[in-house]
């Protein structure tokens, strides 16, 4: 069967149509005529596969990834960059206007990222046997299936270095991959770099690791943090376990970042695109130019990355974070930094926005949640709150489209600029700056 692909959808998928269903196929671009296989239905819409491409689009290219194909996570890079921006402005305009009604020009220019590849400063890949060898791959989507993978583009370069040193080392030490039986072996490998500096965390069973593997890992250069992770949890959707060992070197990982000194525990979630994650705070930051405010609150703050960049314009700026963990490492950060109108309390993020808005007045509340999005507990304390303004830094059109939806009830939308953080991917960052109706 023949098959014109229409338009791209929300994962990067071509979308085709079939009995008057759409027909989602992986790897097909806008515009190319192919020949699918596998067509299988879920009730309003089909799956299939590309048997052939009849008529190619002008802007498919040559995947700059060898393995591209096996691991299937740069569900763009097929595509030509600047056609990448084009299709992700596409899908958040496309997404706004069918949850909440905003005119596609009501969205600015999408902000590039200057280096599309070799951006992402960490990596969490899984372990397993391949020949005999300890080896990192991925899983492929939807599936137990494991794919090596010999070189990431899409890495730092340095991370790159770190992991093919890590494995070696593993390897003349005899380290096995996990065995869910034994509790014991090998699970995963997480790499962190900023600066030239990596944090290096090892995911295992209940292992001992011996002081000879632990001093040739601390022999690599740039190792500077080296820690292991105990999860013999079966299906965990975490990749570190409950149990954290420092193994040796710094047990944080210090850098700078938009002028402000930075320290990583590993758990500490950080933006994995070190450089437009500068450009992403800076741009929130400029919506505020020129305004003071009385208290800023940063909903979801994690370590107060944003509250750093904000703090200039507020007496006060206070973070909420559910991670304990998280807020130690901010309120570290705030006094490494030598700033002192910024605190971080730790709770639900509702029941604290609710707590602080009957405490004294909000000004601004800036929110970056999870791709799921403000759940509705949160949406209803925004509704009944009386702050005046909101900045919404959002990674998935979806949830943010449908939480526009409710918040326009109360919020006008002033300004939504798309961001490329996560270039190859479908992935689009956004900033929504919204004011409440008179």
């Amino acid at each position: 069967m023949r098959l014109k692909i229409e338009k791209m959808g929300i994962n990067g998928e071509g979308i085709a149509y079939y009995q008057k269903k759409p027909v989602f196929i992986e790897g097909a671009l806008p515009q190319e005529l192919v020949e699918i296989k596998d067509l299988q239905g879920y009730g309003t819409y089909y799956k299939a596969r590309i048997e052939k491409i009849v008529k190619e689009s002008r802007d498919r290219i040559r995947p700059a990834c060898a393995f591209a194909h096996r691991c299937r996570a740069c569900s763009m890079m097929h595509l030509a960059y600047e056609k990448q921006l084009k299709a992700k402005r596409d899908i958040l305009a496309q997404t706004l206007m069918k949850y909440a009604k905003i005119e596609p020009s009501r969205i600015e220019e999408i902000i590039a990222n200057e280096q599309p590849l070799h951006y992402r400063n960490q990596c969490k890949l899984p372990l397993q046997m391949e020949q005999g060898k300890l080896c990192s791959g991925m899983y492929l989507p939807g599936s137990n299936y494991f794919a090596s993978v010999k070189n990431c583009v899409i890495h730092d370069p340095l991370i790159e270095t770190v992991r093919k040193e890590v494995l070696h080392i593993l390897n003349k030490h005899g380290i096995k991959a996990y065995d869910y039986h034994k509790k014991s072996g090998m699970r995963s490998l997480i790499i962190r770099t900023f600066q030239g500096k990596c944090q290096v965390t090892l995911v295992s069973g209940e292992d001992v690791l011996t002081q000879e593997l632990i001093a040739d890992l601390l022999d690599c250069e740039a190792i500077v943090s080296l820690w292991q992770s105990i999860n013999t949890v079966k299906k965990s959707v975490d990749v570190f376990g409950k149990k954290m060992i420092f193994l040796g070197g710094a047990k944080q990982l210090r850098f700078l970042f938009g002028g402000y000194r930075m320290q990583l525990n590993p758990r500490s979630f950080f933006q994995l695109n070190t450089k437009q994650a500068e450009v992403l705070y800076q741009k929130a930051a400029s919506l505020l130019t020129g305004k003071r405010y009385g208290t800023i609150v940063e909903a979801y703050s994690g370590i107060g990355a944003i509250s750093l960049f904000l703090h200039g314009h507020a007496d006060q700026v206070i973070g909420i974070e559910s991670i304990a963990d998280a807020v130690q490492n901010a309120h570290a950060i705030a006094s490494l930094n030598h700033i002192d109108n910024v605190k971080f309390v730790c709770g639900d993020a509702a029941e604290e926005l609710t707590y602080l808005s009957k405490k004294g007045k909000i000004d601004l509340l800036v929110v970056d949640p999870p791709r799921s999005g403000l759940d509705y507990a949160m949406l209803g304390t925004l509704l009944q709150s009386k702050i005046q303004e909101i900045i919404y830094i959002s990674c998935n059109p979806a949830t943010l489209g449908k939480n526009l939806d409710l918040l326009q009830q109360r919020y006008e939308v002033k300004t939504i600029i798309p961001i490329d953080l996560f270039s190859q991917t479908a992935a689009i960052e956004a900033i929504v700056h919204l004011k409440r109706k008179r």
